[in-house]
């Protein structure tokens, strides 16, 4: 697979939250959005691929199929997983714009992929009471706990070889309500399904193709007068005339203000996409003995390795 353009960087969102550093320096939080290797990138060399639930396609049943009420609710709800883990697959895999999803089968509608595909074989999430709904006079309201084991497979098939993939793990949905109709919005049940979703569905989709994360950097909002006209200007998104500011002192002679002109111009640089120039920019202010420099030195030199396993990829 190769990537079709050189963007490392999107959706920068800035902050206005701020934190004290060491009681003396007041620093901005800024987030990003950076493109992430896949974590198992033999597995992004798939082309055209085909997205199947198999779940649903050799388990479709009828009501009247199941022995009682609760099997079949129970068939429901794997079936409701099944379709959103599919989905949010789905969902990821497009969002790069570097894999080509042939076709996604979210029902499991269509003939089964042979040489290459990834397929949902197996949906088992059950739901055990652990505590009945009890009145908890304390609270002035009603509790309930339900622990939730889940299993989820897939399968990756890749030049007609098949890679399985298992997800096995136990949760537990519990909450307090006044007042219910269902024990599944007493426990909040949907945000156990969420949970599920993130973690076999989304989290999967990463172990195949690379992805966008929320990345934090921080950078220096005070040391004088000037450094406060620059998070104004960053505030309001007018990075260029921070960065003329913190050029200005990134070579004065207080050692302190000129390590984090050199580590805020730095964060600029990062936010450009220009990982070279950040790197060299805080490598300078690491010299200056800035510590937040050191550690974010550190972070770009694992970017500039993601980068370059990306260009591999």
């Amino acid at each position: 697979m190769r990537l079709s353009h050189n963007i490392w960087t999107k959706g920068t969102i800035f902050i206005l939250s701020v934190v004290l550093l060491s009681g003396c320096a007041t620093v901005g939080k800024v987030e990003l959005e950076v493109l992430k290797p896949a974590q198992s990138p033999t597995m992004v060399q798939l082309e055209d691929i085909r997205l199947q639930n198999q779940f649903l396609k050799f388990n479709k049943k009828q009501k009247t199929d199941f022995e009682n009420l609760v099997k079949y609710d129970k068939f429901r709800i794997d079936s409701l997983i099944s379709v959103e883990l599919i989905k949010a697959v789905g969902n990821e895999i497009q969002a790069t714009q570097v894999v080509k999803l042939q076709q996604i089968d979210s029902l499991g509608r269509y003939k089964a992929p042979a040489n290459s595909g990834i397929l949902l074989k197996n949906v088992d999430v059950v739901s055990e009471v652990e505590t009945e709904p009890i009145y908890v006079n304390s609270r002035g309201a009603y509790y309930a706990a339900v622990r939730v084991p889940y299993k989820i497979e897939w399968t990756i098939i890749s030049n007609g070889e098949a890679k399985p993939f298992t997800y096995q793990d136990t949760v537990w949905a519990e909450g307090y309500k006044r007042s219910f109709d269902k024990l599944a919005d007493l426990v909040r049940f949907n945000e156990v399904i969420k949970y599920i979703i993130r973690k076999t569905g989304v989290e999967f989709a990463h172990q195949l193709v690379p992805h966008w994360k929320l990345a934090t950097r921080y950078y220096y909002r005070s040391g004088n007068n000037d450094f406060q006209r620059a998070a104004y200007f960053m505030d309001n998104g007018d990075y260029e005339k921070a960065a003329k500011i913190w050029k200005q002192y990134s070579q004065s002679g207080n050692r302190s203000i000129v390590g984090n002109a050199l580590l805020n111009l730095a964060v600029y640089h990062e936010l450009n996409g220009d990982i070279d120039q950040a790197m060299e920019y805080a490598s300078q202010a690491a010299e200056q003995k800035n510590e937040l420099a050191v550690k974010y030195l550190k972070t770009l030199k694992e970017r500039k390795e993601e980068i370059k396993q990306l260009l591999e990829e």
